[in-house]
């Protein structure tokens, strides 16, 4: 492809795909970075890379700012999961659907199992239901796109869907 001739819509939709990820990254990093208690290992990192001047301008711009809780400790986990998916389903645009919802699906069941794990004490940590749902809900709503965008007359269990 020349570098005048049109993108083709797949790699558009890519490219979209990384955009909106990165944005949500962004947005996740913010809530962390502006809004959670300092001290976290993002604080840090941001830091040692030389930010903290910018981090304390920015945590004083936003002081005033009264969040729901589970928009300051659960969202970044949420908009983190989507973000992933995004990248995952990108790269993996070529490949069958249930193998772009393995790959996709994998870290945000990480995050689901470690939860669980809490509310059983099997690992350290505070169970919190908001969490179980905010890794939760991007994985169902890829679930749901995955299968509003096969192929027309496609079934769910045709050979497209389930090849891995």
């Amino acid at each position: 492809m020349s570098p005048m001739s049109p993108m083709s819509p797949m790699r558009k939709k890519g490219l979209v795909q990384i955009a909106l990820a990165c944005l949500l990254l962004l947005v996740g990093g913010a809530l962390y970075l502006f809004l959670r208690p300092s001290g976290l290992l993002l604080h840090k990192v941001a830091a040692d890379l030389g930010l903290g001047e910018q981090i304390r301008q920015g945590r004083l711009f936003f002081s005033g700012f009264q969040l729901p809780e589970w928009m300051l400790f659960s969202l970044p986990a949420a908009l983190w999961a989507a973000a992933y998916i995004l990248v995952t389903d990108a790269i993996l645009a070529q490949r069958p659907p249930l193998r772009r919802l393995a790959v996709a699906a994998f870290i945000p069941a990480l995050g689901m199992a470690s939860e669980l794990m809490q509310a059983l004490h099997l690992l350290p940590g505070t169970f919190d239901v908001a969490d179980l749902v905010a890794y939760a809900v991007p994985c169902l709503a890829y679930v749901m796109w995955l299968g509003f965008c096969r192929p027309r007359n496609t079934p769910i269990h045709s050979p497209y869907f389930l090849a891995l």
